[in-house]
């Protein structure tokens, strides 16, 4: 089972975003009638807590979210996003409703990689526009770098030709189920299908 842990390390870590040949390459060619969904981490990896600022400025551990047997949805993105984070976001959205009542049993958690400019309130803001029980997590570059390590995400500051943007943030684009033993149990591409992805999660719920 080593093959699939490695393949899925790989496939989280080379895409910095949404156009990415090498994960194409990995997953194969995209068909017609083809819905990304997701990819199960076998064997499961047990993560490290870690302790981050939540959108209303608390200090909060993975652990703290995974409380009652809940799992987590954990996407590592940022407010000022143009493209990606939106649409993973409303995503999320998609992801809850298909769920239904089992989306009880489910933390939805965005975590910034842009701890500089997305202070609590930015985070309160943005996350609950999409879903009030959405959760952002915040705090310095470097822990939240050394904690998206662990789940093959890499992220860099660019400054964009044409734009009066400060600096974008490139960043992977993928999620990440952690269950309520903290273990990391699915990843899920750029749009993965909302009936999909909610079939992948009950699987996990009801081992």
């Amino acid at each position: 089972m080593k093959q699939v842990i490695v393949a899925v390390a790989l496939l989280a870590s080379v895409c910095l975003t949404t156009a990415c040949s090498e994960i194409q390459a990995l997953i194969g060619p995209p068909t017609p009638t083809a819905v990304p969904r997701g990819i199960r981490v076998d064997p499961p990896q047990q993560m490290p807590d870690f302790t981050l600022i939540d959108h209303n400025g608390q200090p909060t551990r993975l652990s703290d979210l995974t409380r009652d047997g809940k799992a987590v949805m954990i996407f590592f993105g940022y407010t000022r996003c143009p493209d990606v984070c939106p649409l993973s976001m409303g995503d999320f959205k998609a992801y809850k409703r298909a769920l239904g009542d089992a989306a009880d049993r489910v933390r939805f958690v965005m975590v910034s990689v842009d701890g500089e400019r997305d202070d609590p309130e930015t985070m309160r803001r943005y996350v609950t526009a999409f879903d009030p029980e959405f959760i952002g997590l915040t705090g310095p570059e470097q822990e939240v770098r050394q904690i998206g390590l662990r789940y093959g995400v890499h992220f860099q500051k660019e400054k964009p030709q044409g734009t009066e943007a400060a600096y974008l943030v490139t960043h992977t684009a993928y999620s990440y189920l952690v269950d309520a033993s903290l273990r990391w149990r699915m990843v899920f591409p750029f749009r993965a299908g909302a009936e999909l992805v909610a079939e992948d999660i009950k699987q996990i719920l009801g081992e």
